[in-house]
């Protein structure tokens, strides 16, 4: 009975160990609702960008993130980005339709990105409407209070 208990006490934490290899680790995630979380981020977001809604539309930024945006500089701060959106709202005819393509959530589920295209809308010289497409690219990151927030948000016309 001695050497049972002494074979189960030297066998028993290998077999825990084997279990506990076997269970997904605290750090995996599930991407796919992961990936929902940030589709519903988005189109909040593109909603905003919609209504012109600017203290809205800076909420998705996180504190440090990055606004790179086609033909202008990068902004890197609070005020930068709330400068180019200000704008951007500010511009005569001004709207924003805004489409994602694709999104994908790293195996941490601490990180993603979101790809897509957009068709912005103003007036021209002559107060005529005019559209240009293009494309775009957020890095998101997943905060310490578990909401995604944008780090980088590139985005550039298609000609």
């Amino acid at each position: 009975m001695k050497s049972k208990l002494l074979r189960l006490s030297c066998v028993a934490p290998w077999l825990l160990a084997g279990f506990a290899a076997c269970r997904p680790s605290p750090g995996t995630a599930n991407v796919e609702t992961e990936s929902q979380s940030i589709r519903a981020e988005a189109n909040a977001w593109f909603e905003a960008i919609a209504k012109k809604d600017l203290e809205k539309t800076l909420s998705f930024y996180a504190a440090d993130a990055k606004y790179l945006s086609g033909g202008r500089p990068a902004a890197s701060t609070a005020d930068e980005r709330r400068r180019l959106w200000m704008e951007d709202f500010a511009t005569p005819g001004f709207s924003s339709d805004e489409s994602t393509t694709k999104i994908e959530v790293a195996g941490s589920g601490d990180l993603a990105y979101q790809r897509g295209t957009y068709v912005l809308g103003a007036q021209d010289g002559q107060g005529k409407p005019s559209k240009s497409t293009g494309k775009f690219v957020v890095i998101w990151k997943k905060q310490n209070d578990g909401k995604w927030k944008a780090i980088v948000d590139i985005d550039n016309a298609d000609h």
